[in-house]
């Protein structure tokens, strides 16, 4: 059985059991309330396109009213890409840069939550579908990163992602030949959880179902598949541990 199948876009779009309104509440509003549909659209054809300090202050005013909270001083990017932002919960001090996207897909016991002093990077992207993704404080996401969640996807404080890193994503199954792939359930491999005070380099992909343990380094353009312990550098496509890291030392062997 495919757990995620309600949450799945082809699901929505093929269901010839509702309209094409409807469809586009579901995928894009994440309700059908004739209101939040309005408001939406308002804050997308007017707020969300100006650039500059005017457009700053707006959407400073306006957009929180679109999210299931937000804390103070959150600034917002233009060309934001927003789905079902009702179910999205982000702290103070908080910057989403331009052209990034927050989607949540899922049920209303399912989350996406942003701590406070993020960072999400311009054009990156962060993803649920049926599943929960919780950044705590003093992240920064770096530009053109993708990270998605069927399952849970935990991200510890004053951890650093560097540029074009992808982290979880969406799985599908492949076992049956004569069905498309893209037809196939989603799986999952439990998720990922990256502690705190972890340093990604650019490009480094980071596969469902692994863990990479506090203050650890992983080196730009590696593939992490297997879980990584506490304080370990790891390089490599697989990456794997090349050496330990002191707990008094400091992090400068990288590239973010």
């Amino acid at each position: 059985m495919d757990k995620h199948r309600d949450f799945r876009f082809d699901t929505i779009i093929e269901d010839k059991k509702r309209s094409f309104l409807r469809k586009y509440q579901d995928l894009v509003i994440g309700n059908r309330k004739l209101s939040t549909l309005l408001f939406f659209e308002l804050c997308l054809v007017f707020i969300n396109p100006i650039q500059g300090a005017l457009g700053l202050a707006l959407r400073k005013l306006i957009l929180p009213k679109l999210f299931s909270r937000v804390g103070s001083k959150v600034i917002f990017g233009h060309h934001l890409h927003l789905r079902s932002p009702g179910n999205i919960q982000i702290g103070n001090n908080t910057v989403i840069d331009d052209f990034a996207t927050l989607s949540f897909r899922g049920s209303t016991d399912q989350y996406m939550s942003l701590g406070s002093n993020v960072l999400i990077g311009r054009q990156s992207m962060i993803k649920t579908r049926g599943g929960n993704i919780k950044i705590h404080d003093h992240v920064h996401i770096g530009p053109n990163c993708l990270l998605g969640s069927a399952e849970h996807l935990e991200i510890g404080e004053y951890t650093l992602i560097g540029f074009n890193c992808s982290i979880g994503g969406l799985q599908h199954g492949f076992e049956n030949s004569d069905k498309p792939i893209v037809k196939q359930a989603l799986v999952s491999r439990g998720g990922v959880t990256i502690g705190r005070d972890v340093w990604l380099g650019g490009h480094v992909s980071v596969m469902d179902g692994v863990t990479i343990g506090d203050s650890s380094v992983i080196g730009a353009g590696s593939v992490v598949v297997n879980d990584i312990p506490p304080y370990s550098v790891a390089v490599g496509v697989p990456a794997r541990v090349i050496r330990t890291r002191s707990k008094d030392e400091p992090t400068t062997a990288n590239q973010e």
